[in-house]
């Protein structure tokens, strides 16, 4: 049979690969990096959404990792449909480092907040680093949030845009809803980096909101946004441009800045969703900037995009459902995997890439 996350997520030599993870209702990315001859591992997020049929990443990681590879672990921000699960990684294959943005949230999240804390305290404050938006590539802070140092991921290079420090405060007495925007506010940002001869990039955003990038993130890092694939934030919210579905004001300006070319939301169907993502008036905005034969939602056909950069900087985008055939939960809340009747496949459907390189 084959092990299909290696043949799947291991690349060839000197070959980033980034795979977008089709949780359901939640976020994941998993970078597979270079690092010299061998690879190292980067999970942003990660999430357990059964219903949905979303992949069971633990199970998944198992079958990829092998005995002394290294796996860091980023959470954007501790909320649970991008931290769930955390621990069970964490006591089945091994967590390396946290890196996270620093925030504690309200009480829907807390169960998860915890097992975060548990596997920093496993792995020791050595092993924690915080999210600090910055100028400087490859820099982030130790458990201190004081000390900045210069830390390498393998052959990559990497800028934390946000979380800014000057909103790192806490409000005492806010309503949970104000609580979860107020962490959306400080979500952490990052850009990744790779190729030689020429650079690509990929911006990975977390569930930051308008006021975010409005008020702390476009302005500052204007020469540091443009990105060849942008994550599409909030899972399509509309919360990326608009305070509301009724604001008038919205905000345009970051996505100009950033002139992606393609477009990764990561949601279930909007039938499924139980915030009816992505929204509609979100994908008529990211239509307006990028081409919407280059907008994938992952939950659409239940796939992952596979973004491969070379070192050369050419590019390549494909598309896979064999993960969510073999790990995905069977959408009840039995945890059975591997029995739906999708057909598999990896690569386009359509015409849009054809599985072509680009540039």
């Amino acid at each position: 049979m084959g092990n299909k996350a290696k043949d799947i997520l291991i690349p060839d030599a000197g070959v980033l690969r980034v795979t977008f993870l089709y949780v359901g209702q939640g976020d994941s990315a998993l970078l597979t990096i270079p690092d010299g001859d061998s690879f190292r591992y980067l999970i942003i997020d990660t999430n357990i959404d059964k219903k949905n049929g979303g992949i069971d990443i633990n199970s998944l990681m198992k079958d990829l990792l092998d005995e002394g590879d290294n796996l860091v672990f980023m959470n954007s921000h501790p909320h649970n449909d991008h931290l769930a699960g955390i621990k069970e990684l964490h006591d089945n294959v091994g967590i390396n480092e946290v890196w996270h943005s620093g925030h504690k949230p309200g009480k829907d999240s807390d169960e998860a907040y915890k097992n975060m804390q548990d596997v920093i305290k496993d792995i020791g404050s050595e092993n924690e680093y915080v999210l600090f938006g910055t100028n400087d590539l490859n820099k982030v802070r130790k458990s201190d949030k004081e000390t900045e140092i210069e830390k390498k991921l393998g052959d990559i290079d990497f800028q934390i845009l946000s979380p800014a420090e000057y909103v790192q405060d806490e409000i005492d007495g806010e309503t949970p809803e104000q609580r979860r925007s107020r962490i959306h506010e400080r979500c952490g940002v990052v850009k990744v980096s790779y190729g030689s001869q020429s650079i690509r990039s990929i911006m990975m955003t977390g569930d930051s909101d308008k006021t975010a990038w409005k008020e702390h993130i476009t302005d500052y890092h204007k020469d540091s946004l443009s990105s060849d694939i942008l994550d599409g934030s909030h899972h399509g919210s509309r919360t990326f441009f608009k305070n509301s579905e009724d604001d008038e004001d919205v905000y345009e300006s970051h996505i100009e800045n950033i002139s992606p070319e393609h477009v990764i939301i990561s949601a279930p169907k909007q039938s499924e969703s139980k915030h009816d993502h992505p929204h509609d008036d979100a994908i008529e905005l990211y239509k307006k900037h990028v081409d919407s034969d280059n907008i994938y939602h992952l939950g659409k056909n239940r796939e992952c995009v596979i973004v491969d950069i070379s070192n050369d900087g050419s590019m390549e985008i494909k598309f896979d459902q064999e993960l969510v055939k073999t790990y995905g939960f069977d959408d009840s809340d039995d945890g059975n995997k591997g029995s739906k009747e999708t057909a598999a496949y990896i690569g386009s459907r359509t015409s849009r890439l054809d599985d072509k390189p680009m540039g």
